[in-house]
């Protein structure tokens, strides 16, 4: 008899020692997954904030971008038209895809949208600009300074 609850004294340790350690690497595994989905969710944001000039529509443009927090930014913009254009933006990039939305902010005849592709550096931006009066698109590229 005393053979039978050694027997089961000891088979009932070693698996209450199994699920003890079970349990602890549950809890060590679980927290590796969140952690590992807190950073892959966590996608560096570009330092947007800086001088940026280039083209548009084959004319000379500054993009000088003034605030940003996350992913979210605003800041001006100048086109050298005949007559100058100069116009307050907003916009957003999408850290994981790397595209920027902006809109003009300031009634004109010439707001619109923009919508480009941000290197991988994070140094040249390029896309289209889409008037809201009829929809004309033009082409910019941009580099930060």
């Amino acid at each position: 008899m005393k053979n039978k609850y050694f027997i089961l004294l000891t088979i009932m340790l070693i698996a209450g020692s199994l699920l003890t350690g079970c349990d602890n690497n549950r809890d060590k595994t679980a927290e590796n997954v969140a952690e590992d989905a807190n950073e892959s969710n966590e996608q560096a944001i570009s330092d947007l904030i800086g001088a940026w000039t280039g083209t548009f529509d084959n004319r000379a443009i500054t993009l000088n971008i003034t605030e940003q927090t996350n992913s979210s930014f605003s800041g001006n913009i100048t086109i050298s038209y005949r007559q100058e254009i100069n116009q307050e933006v907003k916009g957003t990039l999408n850290p994981t895809n790397l595209i920027i939305t902006m809109t003009d902010q300031m009634q004109s005849p010439y707001q619109g949208k923009y919508y480009g592709k941000l290197s991988e550096d994070g140094k040249n931006l390029s896309g289209d600009f889409t008037m809201d009066s009829d929809g004309s698109i033009f082409p910019f590229n941009l580099n930060k300074n």
